[in-house]
């Protein structure tokens, strides 16, 4: 009878062992849950009008940076079309994402090393071509969607803010556009240009403040999702300083990653999947 007394006691859910597992699982679920319940509390209104950004078009559905993917972005509803610029040999403004034209066309080299000619010769996928950012500044016109276009690798290209800018300028949209950079130095160089066209820092992998003293009037930050799951409260103090935030994802891009966003107060999401996003947000 002992022998039994013994073998429920050590199988008892109550046993001095599972006490100490038990709390611990209790620690790690509650703490997640008053860390964010603190910041719902403190959180403020939520924007009455969260903006959907078409991540280079929107990978989802078509080739990245091409028109095609574009132009499925605007039928999607977005409010923005994102787009990454770079610049030819012969110093011409093109919409691509890598240094390189090997991964996302059929050719290989460096875009610097290339001239527009060599680069339009090029499939970018499904016959769709690299399209110059006027020919971008030109669609986005057809529909007044904004663009967002980020001045790719600028320690590259000697004076792509100038050509940015005057782009911008000559096809009149510098009022709906906003230039963005992970090279903060380079925004400041379009504020030098030009301090009516706005800027937007990008911020990424082990950012955990949006605090940039060299760029104190930028109206807009980029910080990376992944981050904001870590640290909510940037974007309490972005609206705290006036400033809207629009996230962009890493790796956790999904329609759960997207509503938690939004419910953590997020301006507007950069995302791959325009569709998803428009659904969500009952486009």
């Amino acid at each position: 009878m002992s022998k039994q007394n013994n073998v429920m006691k050590k199988n008892s859910p109550l046993t001095p062992r599972t006490r100490p597992a038990r709390g611990c699982l209790l620690f790690i679920i509650g703490l997640p849950l008053i860390y964010y319940g603190i910041f719902f509390a403190f959180r403020g209104p939520l924007p009455s009008n969260p903006q959907l950004l078409a991540h280079r078009g929107g990978p989802a559905h078509a080739p990245e940076n091409t028109i095609a993917a574009f132009q499925n972005a605007i039928e999607s509803g977005a409010d923005w079309i994102e787009m990454d610029v770079q610049q030819t040999k012969d110093g011409v403004l093109v919409v691509i994402h890598d240094e390189t034209v090997n991964r996302t066309t059929d050719g290989t080299g460096r875009v610097e090393d290339l001239t527009l000619e060599q680069i339009r010769a090029l499939d970018a996928g499904d016959g769709e071509l690299v399209p110059t950012f006027e020919e971008v500044i030109l669609l986005a016109r057809e529909s007044g969607v904004l663009i967002l276009p980020e001045a790719k690798s600028p320690h590259l290209y000697p004076e792509i803010e100038k050509n940015m800018v005057e782009t911008l300028i000559a096809n009149d949209y510098e009022q709906k556009a906003m230039i963005q950079s992970f090279e903060h130095d380079s925004l400041e160089i379009v504020q030098k240009i030009n301090a009516d066209i706005n800027v937007c820092p990008l911020y990424g992998l082990g950012t955990l403040s949006l605090s940039d003293p060299q760029l104190g009037e930028a109206k807009t930050l980029c910080p990376m999702a992944e981050m904001i799951v870590l640290n909510p409260w940037m974007i309490r103090q972005a609206h705290t300083d006036n400033r809207q935030v629009f996230v962009w994802f890493g790796v956790i891009e999904h329609p759960i990653a997207m509503r938690f966003m939004l419910a953590l107060g997020a301006d507007g999401l950069i995302v791959d999947d325009p569709g998803a996003l428009a659904e969500i947000l009952d486009r």
